[in-house]
């Protein structure tokens, strides 16, 4: 395949952010070609600390755009793709990707810019890795060797993981043997094979396993190294810390199929005492501008959204054309609306309509500074999940009480400690469904379980509609 070289084009670093000239080469067995700028920019960027910890920032950057996690991999695409909000009519954004037309021009657009911008932060990511490798410890103070690598290599790999979330095959359909796509783990001209979903996750746990060690070093959220915290290592759920990694263990663990260790790293966080369950006190609150919609307390890992408000206060604006709400009867089914905090705080119904819509990320004129901007990646309660499915066949009982103590702090019933372990996997997809709403997890709970039919929804699951279509295969990457 020729390269396009009329489209490709320079661009300088600024405040801190690498931007990298990346092509991609397609054909049935490689793919993708990274480059780096040039080298004279990277040596002046990683010239100092400081340097790699505003490039480091970049990347968090990045990942808030409206694309990525401020939006489209939170409560956008990937919720219309789960089915949370329904109908679109032929004239919004989200109709095509609402009845899985993946070759509807709105989507191959929003498709292909998740593709571009998320390898475009793998590739930054790589650019510091090689760099932090290349130099060493001597050019860093205190523990942020430990924790500037430690964040890299995490946020490589949860770039990755979402990707395979979305444009590969799940475990239990053809995640072992059908190819996806390529793992970057290096920079320069160099041709990596696309990959299947097995051989990605290896990748994937691999880069995990190198953060937690790195991590566990110098992270001062870790029990022991609190004396580290310096101005850069504060606020540390604004980062990929340490707990974050142990998270996405458990949950790539459970992707893979791997029960015991998911189990094993989900109680890591749950046992570490240091995201307590957000109280009633801050959730059930007669005005919206003082409630804590989001539960910060219980953030593992969160990305400051500066673009927050405008954005979701848009798209849930039930007077807007573009939306996004759900069918009463679909929302009181899966509610209990006079009681669950997570409809009774945290969305409001049309009056006069049959239609709810969620609450949970607008920010009214006057709400506390301290619960906005603030975009949920990897929250506790997922935990307690990943904790009971792990235990729903051998320990019946100890997973009712993970779902019952997620339920208690979420002001409902308690479920009968008697529950079979297919019970526990019903109650299971409706506390993911209640708990991430707006927060893109349920279409990838539905995949990795390989559900065949949505709630709601006439139009049958399968591969064909789990498994994103690849998008063009020459891309430019950077700006």
């Amino acid at each position: 395949m020729k390269i396009n070289m009329k489209n490709i084009h320079n661009t300088k670093i600024s405040a801190g952010i690498l931007l990298v000239l990346v092509s991609i080469l397609s054909s049935c067995e490689k793919w993708l070609d990274i480059k780096p700028q040039t080298e004279i920019e990277s040596d002046v960027v990683f010239e100092s600390e400081a340097g790699f910890q505003d490039a480091l920032t970049g990347v968090y950057i990045s990942l808030q755009d409206s694309i990525l996690y401020g939006q489209e991999l939170t409560y956008g695409l990937v919720d219309v793709l789960s089915g949370q909000y329904k109908p679109f009519t032929q004239s919004q954004n989200y109709y095509g990707a609402s009845t899985y037309n993946y070759s509807e021009e709105q989507f191959i657009n929003t498709s292909a810019q998740i593709f571009s911008k998320m390898y475009n932060a793998i590739a930054n990511l790589n650019n510091l890795i090689g760099n932090i490798n290349q130099r060493g410890q001597s050019l860093f103070s205190g523990s942020n060797y430990h924790v500037i690598r430690g964040e890299a290599y995490g946020l490589r790999a949860m770039v990755h993981f979402d990707l395979a979330r979305l444009y590969a095959s799940s475990m239990l359909a053809e995640g072992a043997t059908k190819r996806a796509i390529p793992y970057m783990d290096t920079t320069g001209i160099v041709v990596k094979p696309r990959l299947t979903t097995t051989q990605l996750l290896a990748h994937v746990i691999e880069d995990l396993l190198v953060a937690e060690n790195e991590l566990l070093q110098g992270d001062p959220i870790v029990p022991g190294n609190e004396g580290y915290a310096t101005t850069y290592l504060r606020s540390r759920n604004y980062k990929f810390n340490y707990f974050a990694v142990k998270a996405l263990q458990a949950r790539v663990y459970l992707y893979a199929g791997d029960k015991e260790k998911a189990l094993l790293a989900a109680r890591s966080v749950i046992e570490s005492g240091l995201f307590p369950w957000t109280s009633a006190g801050e959730i059930a609150t007669a005005t919206e501008t003082s409630r804590n919609k989001i539960f910060t307390q219980e953030l593992i890992f969160e990305l400051a959204a500066t673009r927050l408000g405008l954005r979701a206060n848009t798209r849930f604006d039930p007077d807007s054309p573009g939306s996004l709400l759900e069918f009463s009867s679909e929302f009181t089914n899966l509610f209990n609306v006079d009681l669950d905090y997570r409809a009774r705080y945290v969305a409001q119904n049309i009056l006069g309509t049959a239609r709810y819509y969620s609450i949970k990320l607008t920010q009214p004129e006057g709400a506390f500074g301290g619960f906005t901007n603030r975009m949920p990646i990897l929250r506790k309660s997922e935990m307690y999940y990943i904790a009971a499915e792990c235990l729903a066949e051998t320990q019946p009982s100890a997973a009712v009480d993970y779902l019952n103590e997620v339920r208690a702090n979420r002001n409902i019933e308690a479920l009968s400690s008697t529950l079979t372990a297919a019970q526990i996997q019903n109650e299971l997809a409706l506390e993911y469904r209640r708990e991430f709403f707006s927060e893109g997890q349920v279409f990838y709970f539905f995949k990795r379980k390989n559900i065949t039919a949505i709630p709601g929804l006439a139009i049958p699951m399968s591969e064909s509609t789990y498994v994103l279509p690849l998008p063009d295969n020459e891309l430019i990457y950077g700006q």
